[in-house]
């Protein structure tokens, strides 16, 4: 991250999950997902001969290469791929934020939540859990959603001793947005090859969802800074495009999950192409924030840094062209940052997990070099 200065142009970057493991047993091999409308506790699932309800942070178990269906008594959501964050979207054929189905089981699940807070996570009540089994199917393509919920509000309201109110449309749609948003942003590191050839590092903005930072030629020895175009899409590809005005290169991709991204380069200036394929760096599964930035001075890199329930921070920056990932720690006191990368380089600075914003310096004494960073975060659990 902080070994030497290796960029002499400096790149402006436009920037602000989850897996799961797998095991076997009896022939079956599991992984774990989360359930995300924030995370969302209470919901009923069943995958193979998996079953169960989503825990505390939305987690469930599923068989790998087998679908996940997920219900609340009576109601079933939707069915999607077993995979390592399942969101609405993924409920729907063809779903996206913008659709009317998706939209209303966004504010089908808001409106079950205990304290009608989603921003805290859903918590949907054992006591609710328990009169949803007389629950009849609900027909989330309605157009008048609050009619065909009229019955079930009233019992919401009445076992859990407090008013359900159904949420708009437009309020479900900010919300799944805002989610979708922070699950997959953070850095993400991979390799372009074809007619040009080398490494890149990028962040995804958990601001605007755009993706941007910086490739390095190994043919041509030579740096690119990457803005982004359009930001990740609403929907189940997730697609986006990212360029470089100054030599006519594009990058398109999409994420086929949370931590991988692939897809295809092109330049118009020399008519090459190629293709790119990439991975998340970082990337704490108890993590209750998330930030990612980049750094400038006498290098130029990205960096991803988790913050838990406890302010513990963990996380890792990202040197472009010496293709060096480095581990970070540290905690968070009120809003101050104080971290160490694993070269020892001290990072301290202003972390606000209210606002979002986050800045600050590094400072590598043992090579006398150092800098500055400044980046945005978002809320993940």
């Amino acid at each position: 991250m902080f070994i030497k200065s290796i960029l002499a142009i400096l790149v402006a970057l436009s920037i602000g999950a989850c897996g799961g493991g797998s095991n076997s047993s009896d022939e079956v091999a599991t992984a774990t997902g989360q359930f995300k409308d924030s995370n969302t506790t209470g919901i009923s699932y069943l995958s193979g001969g998996q079953s169960g309800v989503t825990g505390l942070d939305g987690s469930f178990t599923y068989e790998v290469g087998k679908t996940v269906t997920f219900s609340i008594g009576g109601v079933t959501l939707g069915t999607s791929n077993g995979k390592s964050i399942v969101t609405p979207v993924d409920l729907v054929s063809g779903g996206s934020s913008s659709s009317v189905a998706v939209q209303n089981i966004v504010r089908f699940i808001i409106m079950l939540d205990d304290d009608g807070d989603p921003s805290n996570g859903i918590i949907i009540s054992s006591s609710i859990q328990a009169i949803a089994k007389t629950w009849t199917q609900i027909d989330f393509s309605a157009a008048d959603l609050s009619a065909e919920l009229a019955s079930i509000i009233s019992d919401a309201t009445s076992v859990d001793s407090r008013t359900h109110r159904l949420p708009g449309a437009s309020t479900a749609k900010v919300h799944l947005e805002t989610t979708l948003l922070c699950s997959y942003a953070g850095a993400f590191k991979g390799t372009f090859t074809g007619d040009d050839n080398g490494n890149f590092g990028v962040l995804i903005d958990a601001s605007n969802g755009k993706v941007a930072g910086v490739a390095y030629s190994s043919q041509y020895d030579e740096y690119m800074g990457i803005r982004g175009t359009t930001p990740i899409s609403y929907d189940q590809n997730v697609t986006f495009v990212s360029g470089n005005t100054t030599t006519g290169a594009t990058f398109s991709g999409q994420f086929t999950s949370v931590n991988v991204v692939t897809g295809t380069w092109q330049n118009s200036s020399t008519s090459g192409s190629g293709t790119i394929s990439g991975s998340r760096v970082g990337g704490a599964i108890d993590a209750t924030y998330r930030f990612t930035g980049n750094y400038t001075g006498n290098d130029l890199g990205l960096f991803s840094l988790d913050v838990n329930s406890s302010n513990n921070v963990t996380g890792v920056s990202y040197s472009i062209a010496n293709d060096e990932l480095l581990t970070v720690s540290g905690t968070v006191s009120g809003a101050t940052l104080t971290a160490t990368a694993s070269d020892g380089t001290i990072i301290t600075g202003a972390l606000n997990t209210e606002t979002g914003g986050l800045s600050g310096t590094w400072d590598s004494l043992a090579e006398g070099l150092s800098g500055s960073f400044s980046g945005s975060g978002c809320q993940l659990n």
